[in-house]
């Protein structure tokens, strides 16, 4: 039975959508920050992959400048997230496998989702200074860490070709969830649609 590793954002909780990341982007632009490098193409707005490159480009003092103003946005939209289809059920058909968030989200939003939606887990990785963030393999080998596994013995479950590449690097398994999109960049051989199918899925692994 694989240990999860489960990204939080548009896989068990739609944050992204109640976010204000355009007004987090102008700030941080009025502000001189900008991205030096790109993290891969997915599906996410906009302005949130302009917000992650920007953070995924800086280090340091000024990565904790920046991180406290995308924050401040995210823990707003933390208290009016949802759902996303199926997580009783992911949750109630996972409750005997160990798991781990592994999630671009900042430590407060992050933590008041998981409370919001009574979510359980054995150890947290969310965006804090000094880990590289996703599609860096970090967050994942600090999930591992946190749990005691090797990565041969993990699943991780994510909507974004962030979180894959994350995995990959890391030499984790990757179940993908589309949320129903046709176009993606997925490369592994395990996609589902929804939580309810990468419910099923996982246990096959």
């Amino acid at each position: 039975m694989p240990v999860l590793l489960l990204d939080l954002d548009k896989t068990l909780v739609n944050v992204e959508d109640f976010t204000d990341y355009c007004s987090a982007l102008r700030e941080l632009e009025a502000r001189g920050f900008a991205a030096t490098s790109a993290g891969p193409e997915t599906y996410w707005g906009k302005c949130t992959k302009k917000v992650m490159d920007i953070l995924l480009s800086l280090s340091g003092d000024e990565w904790i400048e920046a991180n406290k103003v995308v924050e401040r946005y995210e823990i707003e939209g933390a208290e009016r997230a949802v759902p996303m289809p199926y997580l009783q059920y992911f949750l109630e058909n996972t409750l005997d496998m160990p798991k781990a968030i592994v999630t671009l989200l900042g430590a407060a939003a992050t933590k008041r989702v998981l409370e919001r939606f009574n979510i359980a887990v054995n150890a947290v990785v969310s965006r804090e200074p000094g880990i590289k963030p996703k599609p860096h393999p970090d967050p994942v080998l600090k999930a591992l860490s946190l749990l005691g596994v090797s990565p041969e013995k993990a699943v991780m479950i994510g909507d974004s070709e962030w979180d894959e590449l994350s995995a990959k690097a890391a030499g984790v398994r990757f179940i993908a969830v589309t949320n129903g999109r046709e176009k993606h960049f997925f490369t592994t051989p395990f996609i589902t649609r929804d939580l309810k199918e990468a419910a099923h899925l996982v246990r096959k692994l």
